[in-house]
């Protein structure tokens, strides 16, 4: 609230500079006194009328610089507010006693109810926020990120808190060569194989720092898991993932030697390498460096293919069973990264 009131005060009081200083330069255009006079002043100073003119208007156009920033400033606090709010309104039944008064319960499955229409004020933004409200059970929920329309996403809850799943594979029912929009909207069915979509998956990560939990399994029942911490870039940036922490896990180097990756699928080529369309080369979309790393959205194949430009296109993750090893499942999970300080 008082840094709310300061700016409105900065606000109001740059508005008054502005206007004084539009009245001095109506004064200084309008009085032929005023004119004679800043000529000899002008004379004095060295300084042509004129430049006394463009001087003043030079120093309108700044206060109006600043009346913009400070709106600017204005807005984006309004939203971080609103946002705020809509965090304390869904954890307000935490505050009630839960033993004697169940009602909280019944208020949160009706605002989760997947029948529910999207003018629901009260929505989830993640699963993690879910998991924080007392839901236990993994399965789909609908969402509302600041600043999206509502969506539905499966939630993998574990002891470790509310997990929102963003990729899945399993069986290879699902596809995934796929363009651009198809990997920016999403595809595939929550259940089973799927792509949660970039656009969806950046308003799920725009508020802060987030985990990315990697799981991945091969034919002989083995599993490995990689986490590392990330932010991800709108599509003005081709949803360029920014690694942000050292990676926990053993495979860290399948993508920890670059900081920054942008998305790449065959219709748009972002990839690091100059003379090679990585997702074209290797199939799916993937945030591709020089294409030999890592691919979890390739084509899924139940045996090693005899081919060797085929074994290029399944998914695999180098630094683990290797450059031409099919992976049998995986799965991508997102948290905010704040909840492992949490007791």
């Amino acid at each position: 609230g008082g840094r709310l009131s300061a700016h409105n005060s900065s606000l109001g009081r740059l508005l008054r500079q502005a206007r004084e200083a539009q009245e001095r330069g109506e004064r200084l255009r309008g009085s032929s006194r005023m004119a004679r006079t800043s000529r000899i002043l002008g004379s004095h100073l060295a300084l042509p009328p004129q430049s006394l003119m463009d001087a003043q208007n030079l120093r309108i156009e700044e206060l109006l610089q600043k009346i913009k920033q400070q709106q600017y400033k204005l807005d984006k606090q309004n939203l971080q507010i609103k946002s705020l709010q809509s965090k304390v309104n869904l954890l307000i039944p935490l505050h009630h006693n839960k033993t004697q008064s169940p009602k909280w319960k019944i208020n949160l499955k009706k605002s989760l109810n997947l029948t529910n229409q999207s003018q629901n004020a009260n929505l989830p933004e993640g699963c993690h926020q879910l998991f924080l409200a007392g839901q236990q059970s993994s399965g789909i929920f609908q969402v509302q990120p600041a600043g999206s329309q509502p969506f539905k996403v499966y939630c993998d809850m574990t002891t470790e808190g509310g997990w929102t799943v963003i990729q899945r594979r399993m069986d290879g029912s699902v596809d995934f060569d796929q363009l651009w929009d198809a990997y920016k909207n999403g595809f595939g069915d929550l259940r089973g194989d799927f792509w949660l979509g970039l656009e969806k998956i950046h308003h799920l990560v725009q508020e802060g720092k987030y985990n990315l939990l990697i799981e991945l399994e091969d034919w002989e029942g083995n599993s490995q898991v990689v986490q590392f911490v990330f932010s991800l870039g709108g599509e003005s940036t081709a949803y360029t993932l920014n690694l942000l922490g050292p990676l926990s896990g053993e495979l860290e180097n399948a993508i920890g030697e670059f900081r920054q990756l942008p998305f790449s699928t065959r219709d748009r080529d972002h990839d690091l390498k100059a003379d090679t369309n990585c997702a074209k080369h290797l199939s799916g979309g993937w945030w591709f460096s020089t294409c030999g790393h890592a691919n979890l959205n390739g084509k899924y194949f139940r045996s090693i293919p005899r081919q060797r430009h085929e074994r290029k296109q399944g998914i695999f993750w180098k630094t683990w069973k290797g450059r031409y090893y099919p992976l049998k499942s995986t799965v991508m999970k997102i948290q905010p990264a704040a909840l492992e300080a949490e007791p």
